[in-house]
């Protein structure tokens, strides 16, 4: 139940109509979602689920349907197998390695717009990654929220 509680919440936020001005400002929502789910919550992770989620990020988005399957793949498995090292340290250290894996990501996502004909801006997807890392923080305190506001509400049932 928490993963379609951050599931929603995501996709509010991707879908909220942001001002013109603000939107080389915003963090991919979708990447922060799996980023928390792969390195918070890993042991309760399906990749089949992430394909699932990924398809109405694509369609927000307007991207080739599976573009964003593949992204949140690669990232989910690559923040799997640091996710131990990287829990251990503070908020700027894991900023600066999920900025790093991010940034691979927008490669992925860059060189598959391009086979699929789109004409990505390379500095947008760069933006994305840099504003990601910085929303972290703040995203990872509000999924944590609501992850132990459903534990608790599920605790008081019993």
């Amino acid at each position: 139940m928490t993963f379609a509680l951050t599931w929603l919440l995501t996709l509010l936020l991707i879908a909220f109509p942001y001002p013109s001005f603000l939107l080389f400002l915003l963090p991919h929502f979708g990447y922060l979602f799996v980023t928390w789910w792969g390195l918070m919550r890993n042991y309760q992770l399906s990749m089949t689920l992430l394909l699932l989620s990924s398809l109405p990020v694509d369609v927000l988005y307007g991207t080739a349907l599976g573009l964003h399957g593949l992204i949140f793949a690669s990232i989910a498995y690559a923040l799997t197998l640091v996710g131990p090292s990287i829990r251990q340290v503070n908020w700027l250290r894991q900023s600066t390695i999920i900025f790093i894996v991010l940034m691979i990501a927008s490669a992925v996502s860059y060189w598959v717009r391009t086979l699929t004909g789109q004409s990505p801006e390379f500095y947008i997807l760069v933006l994305q990654a840099f504003f990601s890392a910085l929303f972290w923080s703040p995203l990872r305190w509000l999924y944590d929220f609501l992850a132990q506001y459903k534990q608790d509400s599920e605790a008081q049932r019993q």
